[in-house]
């Protein structure tokens, strides 16, 4: 498992491309502002001859759900799917400024002895305990995807 939430593999089928984009069709939905209903398709998104680029439909917050992008490469007797999933750029800018912000003004408190001594670890853990969490989360979400992303290509759901 990546130290980053960032992840690429390929799917290989035998199944030619309109098969493959038949499957993905009847599984993937387009992209709504709001969803009442429950009964839905398990990823929304856009597919096209090139590739495709979706995410989970959940029911719950999630920021770092994976963003899955696809891209199709057709050989003689196969269909290859190169794929990638990560985190939201924005959630990325996000987390990259929220620890800049807390070690900003973490760093000159414990350097100035302000802060007693046994409340160190926890100011500086804190922060390191959280994206431990988030790495979890990101990475659950991942492998779940990856497994029914690989069973609806090879027609296996």
């Amino acid at each position: 498992m990546n130290v980053l939430p960032y992840n690429t593999f390929t799917i290989s089928t035998s199944a030619p491309l309109s098969v493959v984009l038949q499957r993905l069709n009847a599984k993937v939905e387009p992209t709504k502002a709001f969803r009442f209903s429950t009964k839905h398709s398990p990823y929304q998104g856009s597919i096209s001859e090139e590739g495709f680029q979706i995410r989970r439909i959940i029911h719950y917050r999630n920021s770092f759900l994976p963003m899955i992008k696809g891209r199709f490469e057709v050989e003689s007797h196969q269909t290859i799917i190169h794929i990638e999933m990560s985190v939201h750029p924005f959630v990325m800018t996000f987390l990259g400024f929220w620890f800049f912000c807390w070690y900003g003004a973490i760093a000159p408190i414990i350097l100035t002895s302000a802060m007693p001594k046994h409340m160190v670890p926890v100011f500086v853990g804190m922060p390191i305990l959280m994206l431990i969490i988030f790495w979890l989360a990101f990475w659950l979400e991942a492998n779940r995807s990856r497994t029914e992303l690989t069973q609806i290509i090879q027609g296996q759901v």
